[in-house]
């Protein structure tokens, strides 16, 4: 009977898959001579390890791989789509989560150009509960729009106005700054749904086009000071808050 090939994968990718940092960060760290296989310190990044047998520390620590649920925040940059694969090969989330394994996925979808705070799990039930209607998990937006908005605007903005998928719910929005040449003003948009396009298409709708939008927060998790293009698991009080 022909034996099973032995589980290799790369060794930064076994340990960014650990959660203990960002593949860029752990290469970093390889580089800086503090991780070892089996008692070895390995210099070199892509250092092939069998994950069944091989014995990899971090900092003098055993390194254990993530066997269970996985939950992580990235903050996306702009000109990244928001989708497994393209087949017209564009840049994706997918692109910056490579080193974890293929089984997560990004909870909900935000546009080409909008930035900030997207989650990613392997968890079903988890990603139902925060996309589900019926749910109403809140998300909160910072938006650049064109031109200095009235009271008016503000107000439909803030009672629902009709889109192309229907009439959007009451949102929460705050006038936060306006530019000293009047060209754009920046507000907060706290809305509940999640229809396609829809803080974008809310603007637009009452006359001042998005120029610049990013989520910064899901429920009470806050996407904080983490760099664009760059990622982090969640603590188990943060995964519990969501679920809740």
């Amino acid at each position: 009977m022909k034996e099973s090939t032995p589980k290799t994968t790369r060794l930064e990718k076994y340990i960014a898959t650990s959660g203990i940092a960002s593949r860029r960060a752990v290469k970093k760290s390889i580089r800086a001579g503090v991780v070892t296989v089996n008692g070895e310190s390995i210099l070199v990044p892509g250092h092939p390890i069998n994950v069944e047998m091989d014995t990899v520390e971090f900092e003098g620590k055993r390194v254990e791989p993530l066997v269970e649920h996985i939950y992580l925040m990235l903050n996306k940059p702009a000109g990244y789509l928001t989708t497994r694969r393209d087949e017209r090969r564009r840049p994706t989330v997918m692109d910056l989560v490579a080193e974890l394994p293929d089984t997560i996925y990004p909870v909900g979808r935000l546009d080409l150009e909008t930035e900030g705070l997207l989650l990613f799990t392997n968890d079903g039930d988890f990603a139902y509960r925060l996309l589900h209607p019926s749910h109403e998990v809140e998300k909160t937006y910072l938006v650049w729009a064109k031109g200095v908005s009235d009271d008016d605007a503000i107000q439909r903005l803030r009672q629902g106005v009709m889109i192309p998928s229907g009439t959007t719910a009451p949102a929460k929005v705050k006038r936060l700054r306006v530019n000293k040449d009047g060209a754009t003003t920046k507000f907060e948009v706290v809305i509940h749904e999640g229809k396609k396009r829809q803080v974008r298409l809310m603007f637009k709708a009452v006359g001042h086009p998005v120029i610049r939008l990013k989520r910064v927060q899901i429920g009470n998790l806050e996407l904080g000071n983490l760099p664009s293009g760059e990622y982090r698991f969640l603590t188990s009080a943060e995964i519990s808050e969501l679920m809740r």
